[in-house]
């Protein structure tokens, strides 16, 4: 398990801990998953302008699938996003006519900003900077570490993904989703620190 899988699936046990029932990546039979087919016209036109402005080639917009949720705490569909979900791209992902409707748009807006040298740290390694799928859907990528002019098209993907997730949770009365970020504090702990340490499941509630 690698370390983002290995801190998501400690703050899966510190919810466990908490009293809450935690399904680890509900299936699509059970919890549908995102896509852009499934939302309003002006959000879906919305999303693919997105997408154009990534340097999404536009013969491969049917290949945006992000597949599933992280977990499920109850009701609530959870995504536990790491460094690699903040950066130029996530920022230009949050820049939607509802983005002020998702709790999360401001202080996401900011880690986006203020924490791409984490992601830089991170994601420039293998396929954490690119795929071959994520370079026929963006048209390529820069060198590792470097991010003009092309950049890394696994990080555009991944922020595509992201705002085809908040958009159908938004759209979607019948879900409910929560952000968590390894950037947030938690109980006056930093999530990103306190996942790394297997810190927040030892608390009692």
């Amino acid at each position: 398990m690698g370390n983002s899988e290995s801190r998501a699936a400690s703050f899966k046990k510190s919810l466990e801990a908490a009293g809450y029932s935690v399904v680890w990546k509900p299936k699509k039979a059970v919890v549908p998953w995102a896509t852009i087919e499934a939302l309003p016209a002006i959000a879906a036109d919305t999303l693919l302008v997105i997408f154009r402005e990534l340097g999404g080639v536009p013969a491969h917009h049917a290949a945006l699938a992000p597949g599933g949720w992280d977990m499920q705490a109850d009701q609530v569909l959870i995504e536990f996003d790491e460094g690699l979900h903040f950066n130029r791209y996530r920022a230009l992902s949050l820049a939607t006519p509802w983005a002020p409707d998702l709790p999360w748009s401001t202080v996401y807006g900011d880690y986006s900003t203020g924490m791409e040298g984490m992601c830089l740290s991170a994601g420039k390694h293998g396929g954490k900077w690119a795929s071959p799928s994520s370079d026929r859907t963006f048209g390529g990528s820069d060198e590792k570490g470097v991010l003009e002019p092309l950049g890394p098209s696994r990080w555009k993907q991944r922020a595509l993904y992201d705002a085809i997730k908040d958009a159908y949770a938004l759209y979607s009365p019948e879900v409910s989703l929560a952000r968590v970020s390894i950037h947030d504090r938690i109980g006056g702990m930093n999530v990103n620190q306190a996942t790394k340490k297997d810190i927040l499941r030892s608390r009692k509630h």
